[in-house]
């Protein structure tokens, strides 16, 4: 079949996965071991590749010390690498037909192979008990475990993933770097001016915001599978750093573009074209107003001028305001009472005394209002003022007439 799916150490990390397999090989290579989770991670077609390649290496293999070596290659991708490759290694397919396979007694393996091929298979069982896609090799376990198969003493600690001192080194070289990085972030924020950074200092920072985000989203996927709490520990506190200076930056970034934003002046003098408000006067004010102009208004008027200049107040009246004319609805509905009473032929006697008391009031010859007109002077409009009050005060009030009013309706 090989002739079909070519060959599988052709591939970059099968031939990676065929040097690390090497029986020329004096020990395990873990460098070598972890450039393949590398590539397992970091590409799509990895994780395929290495299974075919891991898968090649052991089947039908009588290089025992090979398949010891593919067995350790084996374990230390499921340990390092994601779900990705876990869901092709943990199948009835593989666990049956490759693992299983290597050590029926027909093919006389050693007893190290047999403990190392059982061991796997239950530490697998035990740690993707929980996860439905990956309990193929549950049922195998169980299924062995049924037949009689004994598996070897081994203390289970959850499958804690484990890593080998080079990784672990790297690892920590990695986190070195970071440091530096969130060091000169952190110093360039403190001494430039969002408003007035250079574009070559705002450029750095994003380089190394970027760098920053890379190896974070790294330590994110790597901490669940950590076995080591030191380790663990001082991933999170750089990721708690890595936050903190995230936070700053991003608040740097507000500023910058708050700042730069155009600031937009109207230039538009609108003073021309503001009017200027008039304030309407209070009741009291346009009472007083209103009461000075007709006193000024009805001096020297005859009986048709005083019709007339009647007729134009009550017009005005209709153009007043709506807080004025709503205080005209009582003398409408008087009004129309007295338009009621003059259609019956009914005029009150008290509304009589009044125009003949105002017909009184305004009997004043022209000739002689134009004549005092002409030439008046201070003692004379005293008088005329005080003739006007002892007139004025002969009128009947209005709480008089209002009763009259009401006398004259119940008769």
């Amino acid at each position: 079949m090989e002739f079909l799916t070519g060959n599988p150490f052709t591939t970059p990390v099968g031939q990676r996965i065929e040097y690390a397999t090497s029986s020329s090989l004096q020990s395990e290579d873990w460098a070598l071991n972890m450039d393949i989770c590398d590539i397992i991670n970091e590409t799509e077609e990895g994780p395929r590749d290495a299974y075919k390649a891991i898968k090649k290496r052991i089947v039908g293999n009588k290089n025992f010390r090979e398949v010891m070596l593919a067995l350790t290659v084996l374990e230390a991708c499921v340990k390092n690498c994601g779900h990705r490759f876990h869901v092709l290694v943990s199948t009835r397919e593989f666990v049956e037909g490759v693992l299983v396979r290597s050590i029926l007694p027909k093919n006389n393996p050693p007893l190290v192979l047999h403990d190392r091929v059982l061991s796997l298979i239950q530490a697998w069982a035990d740690a993707f008990r929980s996860s439905p896609a990956l309990t193929g090799v549950v049922y195998v376990y169980e299924d062995l475990r049924r037949k009689g198969l004994e598996f070897p003493m081994t203390e289970l600690d959850g499958y804690s993933p484990i890593h080998t001192p080079n990784r672990v080194k790297k690892l920590k070289t990695d986190l070195g770097v970071v440091r530096g990085n969130l060091t000169v972030m952190s110093d360039m924020m403190s001494q430039l001016d969002p408003a007035t950074a250079k574009h070559s200092d705002t450029e750095l920072l994003q380089e190394l915001y970027a760098a920053c985000k890379d190896m974070q989203d790294k330590i994110m996927e790597l901490v669940p599978r950590l076995s080591e709490e030191k380790l663990t520990e001082e991933l999170l506190v750089a990721n708690d750093e890595i936050n903190a200076t995230f936070t700053r930056y991003q608040r740097f970034q507000r500023q910058r573009a708050t700042q730069q934003s155009p600031t937009y002046v109207n230039l538009i003098d609108l003073s021309a074209a503001i009017k200027p408000v008039v304030t309407a006067p209070t009741h009291s004010h346009l009472s007083r107003s209103t009461v000075d102009t007709v006193s000024s208004q009805m001096t020297g008027l005859s009986m048709r001028e005083f019709d007339e200049f009647a007729q134009n107040r009550s017009i005005s009246q209709t153009q007043l305001r709506p807080s004025e004319r709503n205080e005209g609805v009582a003398d409408s509905l008087a009004q129309a009472q007295n338009t009621r009473l003059q259609n019956t032929g009914t005029i009150p006697v008290s509304q009589t005394s009044v125009m003949d008391d105002i017909e009184k009031w305004l009997d004043v010859n022209e000739e002689d209002d134009m004549a005092d007109s002409e030439g008046v002077t201070s003692e004379e409009f005293d008088r005329f003022l005080a003739e006007r009050v002892r007139a004025a005060e002969r009128l009947p009030s209005l709480k008089a007439f209002s009763r009259d009013d009401n006398n004259h309706s119940e008769k």
